[in-house]
């Protein structure tokens, strides 16, 4: 468990050489992460004692970094801070780490593993692997029911004819008609958080699943006129339709999804200029990205920063989970 614990650290970053500056070494980032994670009591991760750990001298590439054996007789593991967190078994240095996590957090559109290996000095493959561990940290496992006047819409990610070669069109493949691309939902509360799901489909069964386990039934939803929607009124307070066809943008009061469509366009143009191609394998984890940045949009830097190093306590991913040919 994470601690709230800021009084060690000055968060006033305003710059990424402020940032590094402070970060400077292997065991500065060790003690930061040590006082968020244990408090600056060290716990086995291996079997969660009371008993205070040996110190023991470390080794390896890091030597100037904390390290522990529990002291449970049953037990008697090594540890650093790092076990049992999304940087366990990295040969990255932990400062590599919060100035990666820095920038994909800070980055408004997101930012590319090309760059980021440039920027942290590590190779692109490297990068890559971070990018996607950092997202893993960014998946919120237990989201909060969406209240009041909700927004929803879908949209779908993949190519447009238009850029392909001749030999690789698809036919039919405009709107809806999502034979070779992979569908979207979002809900977005207003003056809210938003939640964003990857599906296999648009139909009515699926939408509404949707709506029913992140919406809750005293909320007012706002939609399109797509067909899958309707019959949504039965389960929630109010269901209002804008008919988008007909060139109506807003019904009488404040009934729009404009915020929704805003946060789509945000998310293309982080798509299709930053990353160019987002395969359907990983696309879950960078709707968590921009999630992440959207709800902390009125927060500064430095605490959308600090939320994410309190994220890190989750299982790792390998590279091999990765590169599966499987889908999540």
């Amino acid at each position: 468990m994470y601690h709230t614990k800021r009084n060690d650290m000055d968060f006033n970053f305003k710059t990424i050489h402020d940032f590094n500056d402070y970060f400077k070494d292997e065991e500065t980032c060790y003690r930061f992460l040590e006082g968020q994670r244990w408090n600056d009591v060290p716990v086995c991760p291996h079997c969660a004692t009371a008993k205070a750990p040996y110190k023991v001298k470390a080794r390896g590439k890091f030597q100037d970094i904390p390290s522990y054996r529990c002291s449970e007789r049953e037990c008697l593991l090594p540890f650093t801070v790092r076990t049992g967190s999304i940087y366990e078994g990295s040969k990255v240095e932990l400062r590599k780490w919060f100035q990666a996590a820095y920038e994909i957090s800070t980055s408004k559109k997101g930012i590319s593993s090309v760059e980021l290996g440039t920027r942290i000095g590590v190779s692109q493959k490297t990068a890559w692997f971070l990018n996607h561990r950092i997202r893993t940290m960014l998946t919120n496992v237990a989201p909060e029911m969406l209240e009041g006047t909700v927004e929803a819409d879908e949209t779908f990610v993949g190519g447009k004819n238009k850029n392909r070669h001749a030999s690789k069109k698809v036919a039919n493949s405009q709107g809806r008609a999502h034979i070779d691309k992979t569908a979207v939902v979002g809900m977005l509360q207003r003056n809210g958080k938003i939640k964003t799901c990857v599906v296999s489909d648009t139909s009515a069964a699926t939408l509404h699943t949707l709506m029913l386990e992140n919406v809750a039934p005293e909320a007012v939803i706002i939609t399109d006129a797509y067909a899958s929607y309707k019959g949504l009124e039965k389960f929630f307070n109010k269901h209002v339709s804008v008919k988008h066809t007909e060139g109506c943008y807003k019904t009488v009061g404040d009934n729009h999804t404009n915020n929704i469509e805003g946060f789509w366009s945000q998310f293309k143009r982080g798509v299709i200029g930053i990353y160019h191609y987002v395969s359907p394998q990983h696309l879950h984890r960078y709707c968590a990205e921009f999630e992440t940045r959207y709800n902390g949009r009125n927060e500064g830097n430095v605490a959308q920063f600090y939320e994410l190093v309190k994220a890190s306590d989750k299982r790792r991913i390998r590279y091999i989970e990765l590169t599966s040919t499987c889908q999540p």
